[in-house]
């Protein structure tokens, strides 16, 4: 974790340098939630608090700007898919190896096989790290946006739920409802 590597273009850049244990499948990494969408499963979970203890241990510190992305996936065996595994890294790197994923602007990714000691070498370059002040910047601004999000989808349930108990507004609703069932076999 340093500022004296060169990136692609020969220009001095910042590296976060990493092995991690092999991620888990994208297909089990998320899990659905009633009323909340997709959330981590505890696969998912196990497998980010990994790569903080990696990261931890190399002393890792989240990277500004643009992100460039050097990884070589090591399977335990010959199946798999290459993209849904970078998904699971990028991920569970946030906050880590850069403050999001949104950051990464270049990956070069490489799939490898060995049944040994399957894992994922990381190796993520940006012009410089992020200041303790900016990555306290970041967190807030991203727990500002899931309330909002969830306050928005508050609001959207409520008011779905309000119209369903709305009564019909006038007689003509009444009769083309009163029709529709009559139609289904029902009385009016």
């Amino acid at each position: 974790m340093n500022c004296t590597a060169t990136d692609v273009a020969g220009v001095a850049a910042c590296e976060v340098r990493l092995t991690l244990p092999y991620p888990p499948s994208a297909n089990t990494y998320w899990k659905p939630s009633k009323g909340r969408g997709l959330v981590p499963s505890d696969e998912a979970k196990a497998y980010k608090a990994d790569v903080a203890r990696v990261a931890a241990l190399a002393k890792a510190r989240p990277l500004f700007g643009a992100v460039q992305v050097v990884v070589t996936v090591y399977r335990p065996r010959a199946s798999g898919d290459l993209d849904n595994t970078l998904k699971v890294l990028n991920d569970a790197l946030n906050g880590l190896a850069w403050l999001d994923d949104e950051q990464v602007v270049r990956i070069l990714a490489v799939r490898e096989d060995d049944k040994r000691a399957p894992r994922a070498e990381v190796h993520a370059t940006a012009a410089r790290f992020a200041t303790p002040e900016e990555a306290a910047a970041h967190l807030r601004a991203k727990a500002e946006r899931a309330a909002k999000a969830r306050a928005t989808r508050n609001r959207n349930r409520a008011a779905k739920a309000r119209s369903a108990l709305r009564m019909p507004k006038s007689l003509a609703d009444l009769a083309s409802s009163a029709t529709y069932r009559k139609g289904k076999g029902g009385t009016p």
